[in-house]
């Protein structure tokens, strides 16, 4: 974005986009089921045995809140346990949604399946996979950043 100040001069923003992963209703269902038990267990057991059960549901809280992703200019950042990983928006070769339930990024069957030119950039041919709440929001914004993406259905 570019704005100009009163000397008409141009000055660039770098605006940055957040987009929440996605949560299905079995990520919910899981973290419930462990809450209860460890309330379950908590009540007749010793205080250490109740603190790691606690220490349990408070990870995977961590886990499931400190997951988003933001596109910051030219960066693509994945947030895992609040742990920032970047990826250049320049090196994407390809963009398609799909859905699956394997552990990756994001906490949706509902995913984005991202290829890289490069394959020194995810050090692995595999694709990075996550899931924004908003797919086709997210999809675009990159496409606006590097028109060069293939968008795959």
């Amino acid at each position: 974005m570019c704005i100009r100040d009163r000397s008409s001069k141009v000055i660039a923003i770098n605006v940055k986009t957040v987009y929440k992963s996605g949560i299905d209703w079995w990520v919910w269902l899981v973290f419930l089921f462990m809450a209860g038990v460890t309330a379950a267990v908590s009540l007749d057991s010793t205080w250490w045995v109740a603190l790691s059960f606690g220490g349990t549901v408070l990870i995977c809280t961590l886990l499931i809140a400190g997951c988003w992703y933001e596109i910051d200019g030219e960066q693509l950042v994945v947030y895992q346990f609040f742990m920032p990983n970047r990826f250049p928006i320049s090196k994407i070769k390809e963009v398609k949604k799909t859905k699956g339930y394997l552990a990756t990024a994001g906490m949706s069957c509902r995913r984005v399946s991202i290829k890289f030119t490069d394959r020194s950039v995810l050090k692995s041919s595999m694709p990075l996979e996550i899931s924004p709440k908003d797919r086709d929001g997210f999809i675009a914004k990159l496409k606006e950043i590097n028109s060069g993406i293939e968008v795959k259905s």
